[in-house]
């Protein structure tokens, strides 16, 4: 009876695994058929929407609607298609593809209207902002005209900024609802689940920024002026000789701005007005054990933070003391790099008394003209004394501004995209005391501050104490690997490599020559999350220490590099036990003034690969 038993069970369970495995065949059957009518439309979108994305590089807004509108055609033909297997997004497993699919075209869509949107509300203003678009010549001349018109064009867009935002929450809703464990690392080399990660990390962003973009149109007609006149004091940082908020304090000027128009009213070396500081302050502790000779703290050694709102806190009032322009509406670092970005759109600039700038590479420093000629006039020694040896900063921004403004409107994109460009970069960075100003400024990370993460955290600070202009050619690359030791903590492996391939120059003071690139002298800090534990330090010439500071654990080290030769730097350090090696991930901060440095990061078996132009959430 038993075995009759046994025989009929097990002759229902073949008929189950047999009618599992048709079902299977013919479900798999049916998606390659579906698949296979579905691909055609699907393509058609891509195919529409890279056309419309060209169009709007080529600054074609007419061939942007046609294309947009070809997508929409094609994205519908898509969904009518994919409507053949949405029903099986019920089914185990296989429905959470179909459901993903589904998440996908919905994100399309809503990314579709807010084309459209955007489209439509720039529209009217075409022309002045660089688009060729029938019926949009508005025929403006001059700067001011310019500038007066894009400011009224900010306020009417402003409205719509409301619906392309709500449209991005849709988006970044869609999209989160796909989940990246169901796909596999790579696929035929390609990454895929690093990909999609780094996709809802992205949307996840923008939707914020979205949300807050509104007071900082609100606020841009304050900033040129409109309707009150402005008064900004502008610091320039050589990032050659690079410091922790950007580089160098080497020279500073004062703007006023009104309606649009910027005049130069004031430029001058900082060591003028470090002349009339005098010897107020005793060095603190970082300045007499790494910069030779010095005992008193200088308004040019001044931003010893990473945190630029922290430098300038400390740099502002000491400043105010001692200038002629005491009271400001806020500050603007730049360094070098916006001024050879701008150089390479508008050419040779002319600057009276100071002669002709632009951006091709001379041989004398293999580097930008414009780089060459001022530290030439600022840095070479000479029998005489110079006066206002950088002086030239405030007339060199006043005629590269006025060279902007004059310009084509084709180009004025490509000035936007430098001025976010630098932004994101951190060459270019803005402090205002008004809450409601610097608040406006975080959001946009546009104001070099340290952020907060409740993941892990990294960020390399380098700091040229006496090492001449080698950051001119010193190349870094990062390397980290990190693992999970017994216990299941993080532990983390932190390989900086130093490559000066450049040779060197005359250092000797008495011989009158161009010292650029000499032995570089690196204070190096990482900034890390608050609790991790140093194990050991390989490669400082300097016993490692640890310190706190912005509410992160500093691992400090010391390296000197001489022209044509290669250090190391190895940190290796654990992380508190509150980062959880589950759903790893990490905020890596660009250090302001520094070069995209080439990053690796290692994960068990995982590894992603980028240059550092700017703050970023890397996740495994």
């Amino acid at each position: 009876m038993v075995k009759i038993k046994s025989i009929i069970l097990s002759s229902r369970a073949k008929k189950i695994y047999l009618a599992v495995f048709a079902f299977l065949a013919v479900l798999t059957v049916y998606s390659l058929f579906v698949a296979w009518q579905v691909k055609a439309p699907a393509q058609k979108t891509l195919d529409s929407l890279r056309a419309s994305f060209t169009a709007i590089q080529n600054k074609d807004l007419t061939a942007a609607e046609t294309s947009l509108s070809q997508a929409r055609e094609s994205l519908s033909a898509t969904q009518a298609k994919y409507r053949l297997i949405s029903w099986a997004k019920f089914i185990p497993v296989y429905g959470g593809y179909v459901s993903d699919g589904q998440h996908g075209l919905n994100a399309t869509s809503f990314s579709l209207d807010a084309g459209q949107i955007v489209l439509a509300a720039i529209k009217p203003y075409a022309d002045v902002l660089g688009f060729e678009a029938k019926d949009a010549d508005l025929n403006i001349q001059s700067a001011e005209e310019k500038i007066i018109f894009i400011l009224d064009t900010l306020d009417k867009i402003a409205p719509e900024l409301d619906n392309v935002s709500a449209k991005v929450a849709q988006i970044e809703f869609e999209i989160s609802q796909i989940n990246p464990r169901r796909y596999p690392q790579s696929f035929r080399g390609r990454p895929v689940r690093g990909q999609l990660i780094t996709i809802q990390d992205s949307l996840k962003s923008t939707k914020e920024t979205l949300a807050n973009i509104k007071p900082l149109l609100s606020l841009l007609p304050q900033l040129l002026g409109e309707p009150d006149p402005k008064t900004y004091l502008l610091v320039f940082q050589n990032d050659a000789e690079l410091r922790a908020s950007g580089g160098f304090l080497t020279a500073y000027a004062i703007l006023e701005t009104h309606k649009g128009k910027v005049t130069p009213v004031l430029s001058e070396d900082i060591y003028a007005l470090d002349a009339r500081f005098g010897n107020r302050l005793p060095a603190p502790e970082p300045i007499l054990k790494y910069l030779p000779l010095v005992y008193n703290w200088h308004l040019r050694d001044m931003n010893l933070s990473p945190d630029f709102k922290v430098s300038m806190e400390t740099f502002f009032p000491n400043y105010q003391a001692v200038a002629s322009y005491r009271d400001v509406d806020g500050i603007i670092a730049i360094d070098t790099q916006i001024v050879v970005d701008i150089l390479k759109v508008v050419g040779q600039v002319g600057v009276a008394d100071w002669g002709d700038y632009h951006a091709e590479i001379v041989p004398e420093c293999n580097c930008p003209q414009v780089v060459y000629k001022m530290e030439d006039y600022a840095t070479r020694p000479t029998y005489y004394i110079k006066e206002n040896r950088k002086g030239m900063i405030g007339p060199l921004m006043h005629a590269i501004l006025l060279h902007v403004m004059n310009s084509p409107k084709k180009l004025w994109p490509q000035f936007v995209e430098i001025g976010l460009n630098n932004i994101k970069e951190k060459h270019l960075m803005f402090y205002f005391e008004d809450e409601t100003m610097q608040s406006v400024a975080e959001v946009f990370a546009a104001a070099g501050r340290i952020e907060a993460s409740d993941s892990d955290y990294f960020m390399l600070v380098d700091t040229n104490f006496a090492g001449a202009k080698s950051n001119l050619y010193v190349e870094q690359s990062i390397d980290q690997e990190i693992s999970i030791v017994s216990g299941g903590q993080i532990e983390k492996t932190v390989t900086v490599t130093y490559t000066n391939p450049e040779p060197p120059d005359d250092c000797n003071l008495e011989t009158g020559g161009l010292c650029l690139n000499g032995l570089l002298r690196d204070w190096i800090r990482i900034y890390v999350p608050e609790g991790s534990e140093l194990v050991e330090v390989l490669g400082s010439d300097i016993e490692a220490a640890t310190s706190l500071d912005l509410n992160k654990t500093v691992l400090e080290g010391f390296i000197e590099l001489r022209p044509e030769s290669k250090t190391k730097i190895i940190f290796k350090y654990r992380l508190p036990e509150s980062v959880n090696p589950e759903g790893y991930s990490q905020l890596i901060q660009k250090q302001p003034g520094s070069k995209n440095h080439k990053y690796t990061v290692s994960f068990e078996n995982q590894i992603q690969e980028f240059d550092l132009d700017g703050d970023r959430q890397v996740s495994f």
